[in-house]
């Protein structure tokens, strides 16, 4: 049983450096999917999410396709971070239009159903001596749940890409989709269930239950086995003294026979 605690209680850490609400969703995730998982607290006011370390490989591999931990965007604010340095014009516009397409990605993850998004933006440079205006242009990288059809959101999100960026026109928009593939495991494969406050499968309770009872059946067993032996050595040690008692005594007896000579005589 030792050896059973020792093995059941190696853990992982599979994801460091998260924020509450990243640690969250990702304990939700492995959770639906039969995963055993806990949520720990760092030194830097961090967390960390720990499974077995049997389960590693198929946590991370339901973690990646349901897009978990999610993605971190850069808001125009941190791109645009003073760092007391002049910047040229082309690196200037190199961060508009890197922040632009972090705001436009951020704000497309938020869809429900969406995973994953990305934006591509290209706005040509313009020449002062050009009188031809080249138009900007645009991609769209959604990775979405399979369930779901986003077909019917794609004018929406094509409406919104427009009107974040100056120039651009619906033609030159493309919205591209992509359905993610299915988890290993989800919570309606697997019902979940609570034993002494782990979470472990529903059709293991009964298992489980089984192996905590073996120990104390032993141990019964042995008290059973002990009492019986001691109950048991007890009556031979009665037996044995009984026996001695009804044994006559030789050395009573010659005295008996030298006092009816004396009496004889």
């Amino acid at each position: 049983m030792l050896s059973i605690l020792a093995l059941a209680g190696c853990k992982q850490a599979i994801y460091s450096q998260l924020t509450e609400t990243e640690a969250n969703d990702v304990l939700l995730t492995l959770i639906r999917g039969g995963i055993e998982a806990e949520k720990r607290v760092t030194d830097d006011k961090q967390f960390s999410v720990y499974v077995r370390d049997a389960d590693v490989a198929t946590a991370i591999e339901l973690l990646r396709a349901d897009a978990q931990p999610a993605q971190r965007y850069s808001s125009l604010g941190e791109v645009f971070e003073r760092n007391g340095l002049i910047s040229s014009p082309t690196e200037e516009r190199m961060r508009f239009i890197h922040g632009l397409q972090q705001e436009l990605s951020h704000t497309l993850s938020e869809i429900d159903g969406v995973m994953v998004a990305r934006v591509h933006i290209v706005v040509p440079a313009q020449n002062a001596l050009d009188t031809t205006v080249k138009p900007s242009s645009a991609s769209v990288f959604i990775k979405h749940r399979p369930d779901l059809n986003m077909q019917l959101l794609v004018p929406a999100v094509k409406d919104l890409v427009v009107r974040s960026i100056e120039g651009l026109g619906p033609d030159n928009v493309a919205v591209s989709l992509f359905p993610a593939r299915a988890p290993v495991t989800t919570g309606t494969q697997i019902p979940l269930t609570k034993f002494f406050g782990a979470t472990v499968a529903s059709t293991s309770t009964t298992t489980l239950w089984i192996l905590l009872a073996i120990p104390w059946l032993l141990v019964a067993a042995m008290v059973v086995m002990l009492l019986h032996a001691s109950s048991l050595g007890s009556g031979v040690a009665h037996l044995l003294a009984r026996g001695k008692t009804s044994e006559p005594d030789p050395s009573r007896q010659s005295m008996g026979v030298g006092r009816e000579d004396r009496r004889a005589a």
